[in-house]
């Protein structure tokens, strides 16, 4: 089994590394902007509010059980109450 590399083997795997590491390095270049792009609006979404876990008073439900009783209340003062 050869042990040593010869010259033009190791001329031919060094033009492959510095093949692969120039074109990595133009790939970095194209995808760097997109990255730092995605760092600042992920930066941008963390101070955004958030939705509501329930820990909270749900808004909705408040005004629609507020609706519930005036509209009980405005029924019952339209309706005549007969008296037997």
């Amino acid at each position: 089994m050869k042990t040593d590399m010869s010259t033009a083997e190791a001329l031919d795997m060094m033009r492959r590394c510095k093949e692969e590491i120039t074109s990595l390095r133009r790939h970095i270049a194209i995808l760097e902007p997109k990255a730092e792009a995605y760092d600042t609006l992920a930066a941008v979404i963390r101070l955004l509010p958030r939705p509501s876990i329930g820990m909270g008073e749900d808004l909705v439900w408040r005004i629609e059980q507020r609706i519930k009783e005036l509209s009980e209340e405005q029924t019952a003062a339209a309706t005549p109450k007969v008296e037997g």
